[in-house]
C-alpha cells in the first residue's frame, strides 16, 4: 500500500524529472544528487513561492501543483485514502516531514 510520504516523493520526483526550474530558489539542475529531505524542502519552497502567503498547502495540492498526485475520488479511494481529507492529509504529511507550517501566523520557513 502506498503511503502519503511515498505519494509525495513520487510526485516530486516526477515533477523534478519533467520540468526545469531556473529560478535561483527552485533551480533543479542538480536534483539527481538531492536527498529525499532536499526534495521535500524544495516542494515546500515551491509552495511558498507559488501561493504560500495566500493559500494553504491543501489548496495548492488540490490544484494539482504536482501532477503525479492522484486527484480523482476513484484513484484516491483505490489507494485506500479518505477522499474527503486526502489533500489535507498530504498537507499535514509534508509539514510533518519538513517541520515547516503553512499557517500564516506561524510561518517557520524562509525561502532559501
Amino acid at each position: 500500500m502506498a503511503t502519503l510520504k511515498s505519494i509525495l516523493l513520487d510526485a516530486i520526483n516526477q515533477d523534478l524529472d519533467s520540468n526545469t526550474y531556473d529560478s535561483p530558489i527552485l533551480n533543479n539542475a542538480d536534483c539527481q544528487n538531492w536527498s529525499d529531505s532536499d526534495k521535500f524542502d524544495w516542494c515546500f519552497d515551491r509552495y511558498m513561492i507559488e501561493v504560500g502567503s495566500y493559500e494553504s498547502l491543501e489548496y495548492w495540492f488540490s490544484g494539482l501543483a504536482l501532477s503525479g498526485i492522484p486527484f480523482t475520488y476513484y484513484e484516491i479511494g483505490k489507494l485506500g485514502f479518505n477522499t474527503e481529507t486526502f489533500f489535507q492529509d498530504l498537507s499535514e504529511e509534508l509539514q510533518r516531514i519538513t517541520g515547516y507550517t503553512d499557517r500564516k501566523a506561524f510561518y517557520s520557513r524562509k525561502v532559501r
